[in-house]
């Protein structure tokens, strides 16, 4: 079960769901901030293997710094909870504007295209390899 507070973020809607966790919309009470709170499920937090795989997403997150790419905000564990916090995107994925039916003007294509690769060759100087890049994983804001 999800505490309704990790750190110093108030847990709100689950925004997704992965094969480590979920995601929630969070609140940084002390700050105002809203934020994108990822938390390892509990069926691995005693897993070691699943507890590093987290850790190199913390650490991952932390060498980039690029504006097409979600901020880490922190991280912590709370009793045997382990998450952290990413900036929060409004948006919707490109994935979710295709199913929609959205049609997209060549000029979008090559901006869109252009974000992503710069937003890749910035991981990529820092030796970190996405190997997940798909539309769900866009976020167009």
């Amino acid at each position: 079960m999800i505490p309704e507070k990790l750190g110093p973020y108030r847990l709100g809607r689950r925004l997704g769901r992965g094969g480590m966790g979920a995601v929630y919309e969070g609140l940084n009470e002390e700050t105002g901030d809203r934020a994108a709170v990822k938390v390892l499920s509990g069926q691995f937090s005693h897993e070691e293997d699943f507890r590093q795989r987290f850790a190199s997403e913390i650490e991952t997150l932390r060498r980039l710094r690029h504006p097409n790419i979600v901020r880490l905000f922190g991280f912590g564990q709370q009793d045997d909870q382990l998450f952290y916090a990413m900036e929060l995107v409004d948006g919707i994925s490109l994935e979710e504007e295709l199913r929609q039916g959205r049609r997209f003007h060549w000029q979008e294509v090559l901006r869109i295209a252009r974000q992503t690769c710069d937003a890749l060759r910035h991981a990529h100087d820092r030796g970190v390899i996405h190997r997940d890049i798909k539309p769900a994983n866009l976020l167009l804001a």
